[in-house]
């Protein structure tokens, strides 16, 4: 079905994932904030990234389960357990792109430098990306759709330049 007959609609589970992606987005621009050259082990830096998005996760999924319990006041079943890791673990999916980058450096492919820039271009690509959807799905406009992306995306860039300001 097209909306304005410009654009179809995605997927259910892609909007669904918007607020994982983009949060895990916004994390991986922090933690790579973090980074700063000289990066003498890529392989140790791609842990760290992925290590510290999968806490982020861990810790929304953990404070999700949290206001679940005391919103129903009762303990938390295994089928909310899952539902709330469903949703958590799209925090996940930001922080693959970006990690391939350092352990392609860690194997010669990329230069530590490179691999900083494309792992922060890749986030902002995603926030660009899903700021887009969110903007289409609230406005249904090109104008919308150009205004989210651009917001979000921004939000990412802005992350970058300060990095860049403060190493």
């Amino acid at each position: 079905m097209a909306r304005n007959g410009l654009m179809k609609t995605a997927p259910p589970q892609i909007d669904e994932a918007a607020f994982g992606i983009v949060y895990g987005s916004v994390s991986v621009m922090a933690v790579l904030m973090v980074l700063h050259p000289p990066l003498e082990n890529p392989a140790r830096q791609a842990v760290v990234l992925f290590g510290s998005v999968f806490a982020m996760a861990l810790a929304k999924a953990y404070a999700e389960a949290c206001q679940r319990m005391i919103a129903s006041r009762k303990p938390i079943s295994w089928a909310d357990v899952r539902e709330v890791w469903r949703h958590s673990r799209m925090v996940l999916l930001a922080a693959n792109g970006p990690t391939l980058a350092f352990a392609l450096a860690a194997m010669g492919v990329l230069s530590t430098l490179a691999a900083l820039i494309l792992a922060q271009s890749l986030a902002i690509a995603l926030l660009v990306w899903f700021g887009g959807r969110i903007g289409w799905q609230v406005g249904g406009t090109l104008l919308s759709t150009l205004a989210g992306a651009g917001l979000t995306g921004g939000l990412g860039l802005l992350l970058s330049l300060l990095k860049a300001f403060f190493h």
